[in-house]
């Protein structure tokens, strides 16, 4: 299958007559006014839409996700996850035994992620190719592409392989549609990242880890009393920002300068800053996207004390787009989740988030299938270690 090239991204730079796609808005923005009725200090500026894609256009990227990934009406937990641990497609990722690390004597503190039932979604990470395919000094294949970080993420877990050409043109025409509501910066070029993100009702899966509800639905109710995510079933430990930390959010809303806890200061920023993510979803099984902020009168508050309004909750549904915008990654947490009712007797529910970036880190990556991380590559296409 042919793959893009950062030629390809530089042709539609130089476009200037560019192809409209209409979309229909879904969900936003969030005015300022009706963010402070709900207890929020600022509003939101993300839009969810629904795009209206070229025939077959979904499907052809769809159709670069082997069978073997999506669940089954005959699975169970157990088939499913030896299925997906036995996958060369997936990103290898290890991940901390039980969400914690804690293990019994002889136990590795850290498990496989695709061979356990965890709710964490499954990845596969896809760029652009900066610098094509060549053999290095060590006698390796590898190629050079933009590398997206992750928190906690070992260096041994760093993956990517190169954009196949449909999943490109996915996210130009999904950029086409975006357009209306994008910076001047994200307009001048489409995507060059696209991180493929699994979840799978029977794993319950959730953008990070689960606790069982029993625990945190009382305290659920404080927060939001009659709020409609008391069913949810699951309630995320995994709230976060993408390249914000706490601490950042909490110095700005304090009205203070808060450089310190952003990607700004010292962080290697792998997103172009100030751009959009643009989150594409497909599947049979719709999720949640909740943002989530501290009370007024308690902005040091701990994380888990956020509030959550189902006016800030955003549908994701098949052929919906969510154009996130930066802002709002600065001054709200995400989490996303399946509720109750969707996960009931669905053993073949899923949902599929194609989410596309612009990103800036190059780096040199072994080619498919093993597609690891080997080195950090300078703006000239160099490798160094």
């Amino acid at each position: 299958m042919s793959v893009a090239h950062l030629s390809d991204v530089d042709g539609w730079r130089y476009t200037a007559q560019r192809p409209t796609v209409l979309s229909s808005l879904t969900w936003g923005p969030v005015s300022d006014s009706t963010a402070v009725l709900l207890g929020s200090a600022h509003g939101v500026k993300s839009v969810c839409i629904t795009p209206k894609l070229s025939p077959f256009l979904a499907a052809a990227a769809l159709g670069c996700i082997p069978a073997d990934v999506r669940p089954k009406f005959t699975d169970s937990d157990e088939s499913l996850a030896e299925r997906l641990g036995g996958s060369a497609f997936l990103d290898d990722a290890h991940v901390l035994r039980g969400g914690n690390g804690k293990r019994k004597r002889g136990q590795a503190m850290r498990v496989r992620l695709n061979a356990t039932a965890y709710s964490a979604p499954r990845r596969k990470s896809w760029s652009v190719v900066v610098e094509p395919e060549r053999v290095d000094a060590d006698g390796d294949s590898v190629l050079t592409l933009y590398n997206y970080n992750a928190c906690g993420r070992t260096a041994d877990d760093v993956r990517c392989a190169a954009m196949p050409r449909p999943v490109f043109d996915l996210g130009v025409e999904l950029w086409f549609a975006a357009m209306p509501y994008l910076c001047e910066e994200s307009r001048c070029s489409p995507p060059t990242h696209c991180q493929l993100l699994l979840y799978y009702s029977l794993f319950e899966s959730a953008m990070g880890e689960a606790t069982p509800s029993a625990l945190l639905l009382p305290r659920l109710s404080v927060w939001c009393p009659g709020c409609p995510h008391l069913d949810l079933g699951v309630i995320v430990s995994g709230r976060h920002h993408d390249n914000y930390t706490i601490h950042h959010t909490r110095a700005r809303l304090e009205g203070l300068d808060g450089k310190a806890g952003s990607t700004q200061a010292g962080q290697e920023n792998s997103q172009r800053i100030g751009s959009e993510v643009l989150l594409y979803t497909e599947g049979n099984t719709a999720m949640d996207l909740a943002l989530s902020f501290p009370p007024y009168n308690a902005l040091g508050c701990d994380i888990r004390d956020y509030i959550i309004r189902s006016k800030l909750t955003i549908p994701l549904r098949r052929g919906t787009l969510l154009i996130f915008k930066a802002c709002d990654d600065e001054f709200f947490c995400h989490e996303a989740y399946f509720r109750a009712s969707s996960l009931r007797d669905n053993p073949s529910g899923h949902r599929i988030c194609f989410v596309f970036r612009w990103l800036t880190v190059r780096k040199v990556f072994h080619t498919t299938p093993v597609c690891a991380y080997k080195g950090r590559a300078d703006p000239c296409g160099k490798m160094s270690v």
